[in-house]
């Protein structure tokens, strides 16, 4: 390729790269050498060169899968949809619109990049792949009937516009109930931590680890060098039995099971109580039971009871008319708030 472009020449391919937003500058092969052979010979030439010039970026095109959304899907709100975004092995980058996440699939890690519309790179499609996918977003959740619901409240006409409502979980029911369990008793900060170890310690190429890579270390080693203190009881417990088939979390989280009888079946996992299994049924897209914790109870005293001290059963009486979508109504509530302050927990 020549060194020097004419004045005339450059302009002109300004103008392309400008205008033609579809076409990879690496790609353009440029011949501005004199020949006396005639024009059309001379441009036959130059195409045939152009075709045969191999790209930079050749044999390094990663696997692309696009995976079908609801037409109320907002990508970035069910993102950021509450905390775990900020929890291993999720990594959002705001700047890019991406949420990079190494996951199993086919027995091998793969780093995928998830873009808005659900275009997904680092992997082939395949039907693991949305189902796993298909979790992650609640891509299975029909949200009519709460925007319904919230387009006639001034605290949530906000969530119809924003697509906010779904939330962000992981990619197996074992991910979520690890990562509610080290939420217990603690800080938010210490919980990331306690999550990144985890993956540090267990899992594979920075994968989330499955039950038996947990399983496979003692009470004792996870303790110690995954700070998880009295949790990693817990945590032991549902990888063994998961392991060893005591537990089914197939049947446990059978979907034709009511809201109340579900709510029973996740009691029964170790280390989930009644804030957890509240938490396991809003991953499910089910809304009837407000985890209660000191921040839902600290929100709704600040919030709508000016800061004085009322009842439990006072504070969860004032979501009664959302019906199934209690949980929803009130945690969309509590991130307006971070959404109207423009800094979103971290």
């Amino acid at each position: 390729m020549c060194s020097q472009l004419t004045e005339d020449r450059g302009q002109a391919l300004i103008r392309l790269l400008l205008f033609s937003p579809n076409i990879d500058p690496r790609r353009l092969v440029l011949y501005t050498r004199k020949s006396s052979r005639p024009e059309r010979e001379r441009r036959r030439s130059q195409v045939v060169r152009q075709r045969s010039a191999k790209p930079l970026f050749a044999g390094s095109i990663p696997a692309v899968a696009s995976i079908r959304v609801p037409p109320e899907f907002s990508f970035q709100s069910t993102v950021v949809s509450h905390g775990w975004y900020l929890l291993a092995p999720f990594r959002w980058s705001a700047a890019e619109e991406t949420l990079y996440r190494p996951e199993i699939l086919g027995g091998k890690v793969r780093q995928l990049r998830i873009r808005p519309g659900l275009e997904v790179e680092g992997a082939s499609d395949s039907p693991e792949l949305r189902r796993k996918l298909t979790r992650m977003f609640q891509l299975n959740v029909d949200m009519s009937d709460f925007f319904v619901i919230a387009r006639q409240s001034p605290l949530h006409e906000w969530v119809v516009a924003a697509g906010f409502g779904r939330l962000l979980c992981g990619s197996t029911l074992f991910e979520d109930a690890v990562k509610i369990i080290t939420t217990t008793n603690t800080t938010w900060r210490q919980t990331m931590r306690m999550v990144e170890l985890i993956v540090q310690k267990c899992g594979r190429g920075g994968a989330f680890p499955e039950p038996r890579e947990v399983a496979r270390f003692s009470i004792d080693e996870l303790q110690r060098d995954c700070r998880l203190g009295y949790r990693a009881k817990s945590i032991h417990a549902l990888a063994s039995g998961i392991v060893e088939r005591s537990i089914n979390l197939e049947k446990i989280s059978d979907p034709s099971q009511t809201t109340e009888e579900l709510f029973d079946s996740y009691r029964e996992l170790p280390g989930i109580g009644p804030y957890g299994a509240a938490h396991l049924l809003a991953m499910d897209g089910r809304h009837d039971f407000i985890a209660v914790d000191s921040e839902f109870r600290r929100f709704v005293r600040e919030t709508h009871h000016k800061g004085r001290l009322v009842s439990d059963k006072t504070m969860l009486r004032r979501y009664s008319r959302w019906g199934k979508w209690k949980y929803l109504a009130y945690w969309s509530e509590l991130w307006g708030k971070y959404r109207d302050s423009g800094v979103l927990p971290d």
